[in-house]
């Protein structure tokens, strides 16, 4: 009890401040107190009695640690004691913490000894002041229902993530930082949590916390006071994003990801606040599990602060001053130096050189060849007298523990892992010394996460013919397969790395310095690697072309980056920052076989502040990302998707797609956050005789801008096709101006325009247009436009006078039976051309059936008829079989996915499907059909006049016996398949959500 948070504020001491008949009340509330505590109450036979002293007991007996404590406090203030309360506060805030004090001894070790970059702490403070104003400004306390902060430390790797939070958790332990918002901050490493396989959140807080301290469940009580920090992400051996179960519960061991997810997602301690490190392979995979996250980008070091850490690293001055001289005169040297890792790596490199007496020398070109410089510089330190063939297997066994670790994320290794990797004890301590290792006790880690995957890349360079496979590495294709594709992005660095270590001069800078040959089979096997990739299917793992694009700029090798760009036919880029487009234009501006490119790009163009050099550079590289829409020789696609452009970038796009070699066919820019206001989208248009496809979805246009458009698209020199214009608040006022279109342009087939306010009024307007004997159009979509039956009438007119068009959609209009009747009517005339009819989601009954019946009867020319999302029922779906029956029924394609039906109507459909000759695609998915009816449908997909060639089922809902049943059906039939979510894509296509 001595140890106990209780007694350490003398809990006797406050009872006895009690007068006698405050004791009393005080014991009799606290017969009550408890209970609205969810706490079981102390015996009134014990309390009645009880002396101060024994009343201190109790309670500690029966509530232990911060429990008693809270009940105490608030019996305090019931009885009008608040200055024992006060008292009692101010104790607490005072009380020596054991967690913290442990805290600070331990990042006070790790501060001292495991800083990449040690520098005094006065300098830190200054290069970070701006950060620590923005993570107390995050963590301000939080207001009645304001969600806790989620507050996102963002950057490259090595730009200082991991040292400012270790700061960060040294000052709080300090008791510098949020001493009266923060009561415990845990610090969670990714490295450290790979040794876990399943945990619980107490247990994985408790390794740090002192055996002397109180119950570490009795933290909980106030989770708002809690902050999790989290690093390390990128080096988990689980993927985050793939886990799907959460869990609410503390104590309750589950899978580590399992608990680190549930963190994330505030699923577990949802009160308690984040502070995460995501470097850029982090952000792609973690970011859209975050709760309404706050951001805080390092942007490494000023130009005066790389200036200042370089006097702190040579503290001689003669040779600080001649180091940054160098630096400051080789200008992409000195920005890379923005980063602290790379200005460490830099400053180490000149050290060595400098002590050497050797004349100043790092390669600049890209961050490999500094890298590079680096090991050179450390290498010739302390090789310089060691043979070639010792020099080498030296080496080799300090990549090949570095290529295990990076391959099966391992950062922290034992003697066992040096040994089986070849790494001598005195080898380990040699590598200690030149700070490629740090050593902690037994175990030793590199000193950074890219120094290790630098040292992975290098192992492919060191290995020789007769070198059997390593169990743990992968070969040179499996890793840029790997880290190319969607799958393991830990590797993406590495692979970056060993692009750049193909090239010539790498590897010419490495044999002269190493004094022996390295491999050259590396270019050769990445090629071919690339090659396949291009060939692989759709379903395949696709490509990550920033990935791609990052490790071909590495090598800055024109003629290579040609060569593998020419293998790809079709590029789907991100593009969120300035270094990102500066890369695509390189990779792109070499592409001459490119057909397809999918784009989103954000945050470049949209920074009104930046001065006219650095505006005047991104339109430049702009303009090279561009040139592919006019050198590639078979350019036929352009989507763009979430676009923010300014006027200028605009113009520079439209400039391209209108030159005359640009042989675009199909230009998609949805949700697009505004076209331009000046004529360049109209030139780009009529000044493109290829252009056939236009698709503005989801992008708001103005009865102006619809004007304009319109304007463009009745043009005689206009060659579009097909016209987009789903979700873009098209409203009843700007149909005068579509329908114009529809009767004057002689080349519009497809016109989209769902999820469009257009009402009855607006579908008038467009039905006189229909009636008009110049109008063309064959399909026209008109999901979701706020029509009722009496755009039914309408319709029914015009599809009487129209010869053209053949696909009509009117899915999730509000048409009800009396809508679909009106069109029936007209249906049923041999003049109705109508080939392909969706009406899902119309609000349709049984009653309707017996319309849509007699129309599938008389009307041959209508091939597909979709009726998904209605409340059908069995027996609708009974009279449409009778009609699937008739000898004159043509039908091809029925949807009634959806609908309401039963295990009843499948003796209906086994007899339709034995008999109907026509159909080839039925739709019934999301319907709940006992094992009864799948056996009847089963035995009808037998036999041997069934016709069907798909079948839209979900067959997970049912048991093992009837899915078996289900696959030997198929596997029986060739020519069938069973298949969830039918013409589900083919439908988003073609109304141009999807491209």
């Amino acid at each position: 009890m001595s140890e106990s948070f209780f007694s350490d504020f003398g809990l006797l001491w406050y009872l006895e401040e009690l007068r006698k008949e405050e004791f009393w009340k005080f014991k009799e509330l606290l017969r009550q107190e408890p209970l609205q505590l969810d706490l079981k109450p102390i015996p009134w036979t014990d309390l009645k009695k009880a002396s101060r002293e024994d009343l201190a007991k109790l309670l500690d007996k029966h509530y232990p640690g911060k429990r008693a404590w809270e009940v105490t406090l608030n019996l305090f203030l019931q009885i009008d004691r608040r200055d024992l309360w006060t008292k009692a506060q101010e104790e607490i805030r005072n009380k020596p913490n054991p967690y913290r004090n442990h805290m600070k001894e331990k990042f006070r070790l790790i501060w001292e000894k495991e800083t990449c970059l040690p520098v005094p702490s006065d300098f830190y403070k200054e290069i970070t002041k701006r950060e620590y104003e923005k993570l107390c400004a995050a963590y301000h306390a939080s207001q009645a229902g304001e969600p806790s902060p989620t507050v996102v430390l963002q950057g490259p790797e090595g730009i200082g993530k991991t040292t400012l939070l270790r700061k960060v958790m040294l000052d709080w332990a300090e008791g510098n930082l949020w001493k009266d918002r923060f009561t415990f901050i845990f610090f969670l490493n990714g490295c450290e949590m790979n040794a876990m396989t399943e945990t619980s959140l107490v247990e994985l807080i408790s390794r740090d916390w002192p055996p002397s301290s109180d119950h570490i469940e009795g933290i909980f009580s106030q989770p708002e006071r809690i902050l999790f920090i989290m690093d390390s992400f990128e080096e988990l051996r689980f993927d985050l994003e793939l886990t799907t179960q959460l869990c609410d519960d503390q104590r309750r061991r589950q899978p580590t990801q399992v608990i680190l997810s549930s963190l994330l997602r505030k699923k577990m301690l949802p009160q308690s606040s984040l502070l995460i490190a995501l470097g850029t392979v982090g952000m792609r995979k973690n970011y859209f599990l975050l709760q309404c996250p706050k951001y805080i980008t390092l942007s490494g070091l000023s130009e005066h602060e790389r200036k200042l850490y370089f006097y702190h690293f040579f503290r001689e001055r003669s040779k600080a001053l001649k180091a940054f001289s160098f630096v400051r005169g080789n200008v992409p040297l000195f920005l890379f130096c923005h980063n602290p890792l790379v200005c460490w790596l830099v400053c180490t490199c000149m050290k060595w050189q400098l002590e050497k007496g050797e004349d100043l020398s790092i390669v600049s070109e890209s961050t490999t060849s500094l890298y590079v410089s680096f090991f050179i510089s450390v290498f010739r330190s302390r090789n310089e007298n060691c043979p070639p063939k010792q020099s080498r297997a030296r080496l080799k066994g300090l990549c090949a523990l570095a290529a295990e670790g990076t391959w099966t994320r391992l950062f922290v290794f034992g003697r066992g892992d040096l040994r089986r990797n070849g790494v001598s004890e005195s080898d380990a301590l040699m590598w200690v010394s030149t700070r490629l290792l740090q050593r902690n006790g037994e175990c030793f880690t590199f000193t950074h996460a890219c120094l290790q995957q630098f040292f992975a890349s290098m192992f492919y360079l060191l290995k020789e013919p007769k070198d059997g496979a390593h169990p743990a590495i992968g070969s040179v294709t499996q890793l840029v397969t790997a880290g190319v594709s969607q799958v393991q992005g830990h590797l993406s660095q590495m692979v970056t790395f060993l692009f750049a270590f193909s090239t010539e001069k790498i590897a010419n800078m490495l044999e002269t310095s190493f004094g022996f040959l390295l491999s050259k089979e590396i270019k050769q096997e990445i090629t071919q690697c690339l090659k396949s990739l291009s060939r692989r299917n759709p379903d395949q793992e696709a490509v990550n072309f920033q990935e791609l694009f990052s490790a071909l700029f590495e090598t800055h090798e024109k003629e290579f980056v040609a060569q593998v760009m020419d293998f790809f036919e079709e590029v789907s880029i991100y593009i969120g920052n300035m270094e990102d487009l500066v890369i695509s234009a390189f990779c792109l501006k070499h592409c001459q076989n490119l057909q397809k490119l999918h784009l989103c790009i954000e945050n470049v163009f949209s920074d009104d502040s930046a001065s006219s050099t650095n505006l005047s550079k991104k339109l430049s590289f702009w303009e090279d990302f561009c040139s592919a829409f006019t050198t590639s020789k078979n350019f036929q696609m352009l989507d763009l998707d979430n676009c923010t452009f300014s006027e200028a970038s605009l113009a520079i796009l439209y400039k391209a797609l209108a030159q005359p070699v640009c042989k675009l066919r199909k230009f998609t820019y949805n949700f697009a956050s505004h076209l331009g206001s000046g004529p360049c989208l109209h030139e780009a248009v009529l000044h493109n005789p290829h252009l056939k496809h236009l698709s503005l979805h989801g992008t708001r246009l103005s009865h102006a801008d619809v004007g304009q458009l319109c304007e463009m698209l009745r043009h005689p020199r206009c060659s579009v096709e097909e016209l987009m214009l789903g979700m873009c608040d098209v409203t009843t006022e700007a149909c005068e101006d579509i329908a114009s279109v529809l009767v004057c342009n002689k080349k519009l087939k497809l016109l989209s325009l769902v999820e469009n306010p257009l009402r009855n009024e607006g579908m008038l307007l467009l039905c006189d247009a229909l009636k008009h004997p110049d109008c063309v159009l064959e399909r026209l979509l008109l999901m979701c436009c706020c029509l009722t039956s009496v755009a039914c009438d309408y319709l029914s007119e015009a599809l009487l006078c129209n010869t053209s068009l053949s696909l009509l959609d009117l899915g999730s209009n509000f048409l009800e039976d009396k809508g679909v009747a009106s069109l029936c009517e007209t249906l049923k005339h041999p003049r109705c051309n109508i080939e392909q009819l969706w009406l899902e989601d119309c609000y349709l009954t049984s009653v309707c059936c017996k319309d849509l019946s007699a129309v599938l009867v008389c009307n041959e020319k209508l091939k597909t008829l979709k009726l998904g999302s209605n409340d059908i029922q069995d027996a609708g779906v009974e009279q449409l079989c009778e009609a699937l029956k008739h000898p004159d029924c043509k039908v091809e394609n029925l949807g009634l996915d959806m609908c309401q039906l039963t295990s009843a109507c499948c003796e209906a459909l086994a007899s339709a499907l034995s008999v109907c000759r026509s159909l080839k695609s039925l739709n019934l998915d999301w319907i709940s059909l006992e094992r009864a009816g799948a056996l009847v449908l089963c035995e009808a997909l037998s036999h041997p006049d069934c016709a069907l060639r798909q079948l839209g089922l979900r067959k997970s809902p049912f048991d093992e016996e009837i899915q078996t049943l289900l696959t030997a059906v198929e596997e029986k039939n060739p020519h069938l398949t069973i298949s969830h979510l039918l013409w589900v894509n083919e439908e988003y296509r073609i109304r141009g959500v999807l491209t």
